[in-house]
């Protein structure tokens, strides 16, 4: 089976679109998303639709899912950010809402061997980041499955553990991944919405459970189109240059 992952879609319809037409070509059957559907950019509820009406294996909660399902102030969030998250909670029906505050803030699909999180196992609620090998250790203790895929930071990363719970752990990016089943593995497949890499297509991975391949996907969008619609929605304009740049 071959199962497309997707992360950080963050309303921009345009590269959610590209993403799921070329998926489709490679032959991606179903579908896992680890989060931040909205936010950011300028179509929150069409994402949603898509998404929904996609039916994925599983969908679960990132932060900026959280903050426009609820009226609580912003606290940790910068001024570009918050801005998109009112302007995000305005455009979407209580239905809505309510299904992106119903998400979990975790996973564990057995059949795959995998636990899904939007940013860390240890305390997933508190929306940390995993940036080198000390963080992704902390994440590991709390895995037990063999595979683990997050998003969170836009950035697509890979840490393998070797050896247990104390053993050593590689770390880098990827494009191909091998799954070794002695091994545990920790994931990032970028993001849809907004790369952060300094490539400004959009992220997603493949998981092949037969070949036990992970692969990294980048896709080309339209980005002049979704800028505009930032442009237009009266969204700082930050988050529409950040596009074409990939950060």
């Amino acid at each position: 089976m071959l199962y497309g992952i997707i992360s950080d879609l963050h309303s921009n319809l345009e590269a959610l679109e590209a993403v799921l037409e070329y998926a489709e070509s490679i032959g991606v059957q179903k579908y896992i998303c680890l989060g931040d559907v909205v936010g950011y950019n300028a179509n929150p509820k069409e994402v949603i639709d898509i998404l929904r009406d996609l039916k994925p294996v599983a969908v679960i909660k990132g932060n900026h899912d959280e903050y426009v399902s609820q009226e609580e102030e912003l606290v940790g969030f910068n001024m570009q950010a918050a801005h998109a998250v009112k302007w995000t909670r305005d455009q979407l029906s209580d239905d809505d809402r309510r299904w992106l505050a119903s998400l979990a803030l975790t996973k564990n699909l057995w059949q795959l061997k995998t636990t899904i999180v939007h940013s860390t196992l240890d305390s997933p609620e508190a929306w940390g980041y995993i940036f080198d090998k000390y963080y992704a250790e902390n994440s590991f203790s709390y895995q037990r499955l063999p595979y683990c895929f997050i998003g969170h930071s836009h950035v697509p990363f890979a840490y393998e553990q070797i050896g247990g719970m104390k053993g050593i752990i590689q770390a880098g990016r990827y494009e191909e991944i091998h799954l070794n089943p002695n091994h545990k593995y920790l994931i990032n497949v970028g993001s849809v919405g907004q790369p952060r890499d300094g490539d400004s297509r959009a992220s997603f991975a493949t998981f092949d459970t037969e070949e036990r391949i992970v692969r990294l996907h980048r896709i080309e969008y339209d980005i002049q189109t979704a800028q505009q619609k930032i442009l237009d929605a009266g969204l700082p304009e930050k988050l529409a240059l950040r596009l074409q740049v990939g950060r």
